[in-house]
């Protein structure tokens, strides 16, 4: 029996457990039609029925904008629109599960997740397209538009966790800042790593909102300490959260469309496995703030590059390409644009499947053995004196007045 036939063999069941779902999830929550919530999962469950009967995601795109524009005339919220769709996923995901095997299995749950992943996109995109045309027509003739304003933020906040099946998807969406990992950034994403481990996630997808063309920003420059300090101490923002990402004992995927700068290219690195597309690029930039990279961020690079490279990357600050990505290993995959989200999520599926308690083990062990390089304490010593000097120089509070000022730093090694 093949995908199409077992999901038609059990239309009724899945609707009224998904509506079930949607129900006790939400007591207050619109539904999507004005007949109530049986209606609306039944809608949504025959267009991803055609979708797995085609084989492909592509006719899940032009309802799915349909439904958008219909709610977000209704005025109801972009996350109960997703939510829907991610609820319907989970069901028939268990449906899936309980019976197809092997091949088969894996092959259904990743055509099924890029079914729901191109569904939620376009409804995420016809969204931000309507909140853009609602807010240009409401903008006067003589005052530019404000950049940044629009609803395309990630929905609830600057950070959302799903779950699909059993793979955790972490989105980040703060477009204003351009997803730069702040305070705040990154304790969101440690609460949703902490959120998806007591769902019992067994993969994690970490992403930026879709629409977004920088993956992150990399650090918060505006929280950087102005000297006399150390700018990524152990209590850093942004350490704590590469910390939490290595430490969870789930596989975590960086999912990449975009560029990577600075700090969250040690993000990306931190994750187990990296998938991009051809718009990626990667650049580690603390030369161009002054900025003196910290031994255990520069021992996150040595376990996965080679030393010249690593050289390069920091002593140019210059962004390296997605095809030199793959090929210098620093993503696992390379993928079209159009297939990064299927592809990822399909990995994430095959891992979901394996045993959670030996993956669990093996990753730390890993970090174990990788992160373990005994240091003599007066070497520690002598490099910390080092970096001290670094980030109590002119030369620092020049690379950040420079940022801040959006022109060329001027260094003169003091």
């Amino acid at each position: 029996m093949d995908a199409s036939a077992v999901l038609a063999s059990a239309e009724d069941r899945v609707i009224d457990e998904a509506a079930a779902a949607l129900a006790h999830g939400d007591q207050g929550r619109q539904s999507l039609f004005p007949d109530g919530r049986r209606r609306e999962v039944r809608q949504l469950f025959r267009i991803v029925l055609r979708c797995v009967r085609a084989g492909r995601a592509k006719p899940v795109v032009r309802p799915s904008e349909q439904i958008a524009t219909h709610c977000y005339a209704a005025g109801i919220d972009l996350t109960e629109v997703q939510g829907s769709f991610t609820v319907l996923a989970e069901v028939l995901w268990r449906q899936l599960a309980d019976v197809l095997a092997g091949e088969q299995l894996l092959q259904a749950l990743g055509l099924l997740t890029a079914i729901t992943g191109a569904g939620k996109d376009a409804i995420a995109r016809t969204y931000v397209a309507l909140a853009a045309r609602d807010r240009d027509s409401e903008q006067p003739a003589d005052e530019p538009a404000a950049a940044g304003t629009g609803s395309g933020d990630c929905p609830g906040g600057a950070v959302q966790a799903d779950v699909v099946g059993r793979v955790g998807i972490i989105t980040l969406g703060d477009r204003d800042k351009r997803n730069a990992i702040g305070a705040e950034m990154a304790s969101r994403v440690i609460a949703a790593l902490e959120s998806l481990r007591a769902r019992q996630a067994r993969a994690v997808v970490l992403r930026a909102a879709p629409g977004m063309d920088v993956w992150s920003a990399g650090h918060d420059i505006g929280e950087l300490p102005a000297g006399k300090r150390d700018p990524l101490g152990y209590d850093d923002p942004l350490e704590e959260l590469i910390r939490a990402v290595r430490t969870f004992p789930a596989p975590v995927v960086a999912m990449v469309h975009g560029t990577v700068w600075g700090g969250a290219l040690d993000l990306v690195l931190s994750c187990d496995l990296a998938v991009a597309d051809e718009t990626a690029s990667f650049a580690i930039t603390p030369a161009n703030l002054g900025l003196p990279y910290n031994i255990t961020g520069l021992l996150h690079f040595q376990g996965r590059l080679p030393i010249n490279v690593i050289k390069e990357m920091f002593f140019t600050a210059a962004p390296i390409d997605a095809r030199k990505a793959r090929e210098w290993l620093l993503i696992n995959h390379l993928v079209p644009w159009d297939r990064l989200e299927s592809f990822t999520m399909e990995l994430a599926a095959t891992m979901a499947t394996k045993s959670p308690l030996a993956i669990a083990v093996i990753k730390e062990q890993l970090r174990v053995l990788s992160d373990y390089q005994p240091i003599a304490a007066q070497v520690h010593e002598r490099i910390q004196g080092l970096r001290r000097q670094a980030y109590d120089s002119r030369d620092y509070l020049e690379g950040l007045e420079a940022f801040a000022q959006k022109r060329q730093p001027i260094f003169r090694g003091t």
